[in-house]
């Protein structure tokens, strides 16, 4: 994604046509393009690993929270740079447009903010195979309530049977 904003700035700064590469050429290998590509890619390894996450049978909702958070923080990044391009002091409508701050934008939020946060955020991927679990969930015991769990001087007394729950059942399948 970053890389792909240094041919949207061969464009801005017009040293394709110095070098006689058409617009059009460098446009298809440019971030209008690449960054779908990339955003598709980049689903498929993450909803495998909110879908290890999430605790059984609650893959949908948590596929859910991640699509609405992720909706959320593309409107705020939409705002943020609209907020970026009026304190740049950049013109986009109008007679009088003026895009000299455009380059220097590009370089700054286009390719090094996404770096210095992308490759840190490389070491918070899980050190696992894909085919192991993440969070053992019998041990974790997310299901029950602290008043559904016996005290070591009540074993056996309010302990709750969660196999013969039928609304706990299909979690423990």
């Amino acid at each position: 994604g970053s890389l792909a904003s240094i041919v949207d700035l061969i464009i801005i700064m017009r040293w394709n046509v110095a070098i006689g590469i058409p617009d059009l050429v460098l446009f298809l290998l440019g971030n209008a393009v690449f960054e779908n590509c990339v955003m598709t890619l980049q689903a498929i390894p993450f909803s495998a690993i909110f879908a290890k996450m999430a605790p059984p049978g609650m893959e949908s909702a948590v596929f859910a929270y991640t699509v609405g958070i992720a909706n959320f923080c593309f409107m705020v990044s939409s705002l943020l740079g609209s907020g970026l391009i009026h304190w740049s002091g950049m013109v986009t409508v109008g007679d009088t447009c003026d895009f000299k701050a455009l380059p220097t934008l590009i370089v700054i939020f286009r390719m090094m903010v996404p770096m210095l946060v992308g490759i840190p955020a490389v070491f918070l991927i899980p050190n696992v195979f894909q085919t192991e679990q993440l969070i053992d969930w019998d041990q974790e015991r997310w299901y029950e309530n602290k008043s559904d769990v016996a005290q070591p001087s009540e074993q056996g007394s309010k302990k709750k049977d969660f196999n013969a729950d039928p609304l706990h059942e299909r979690h423990l399948a």
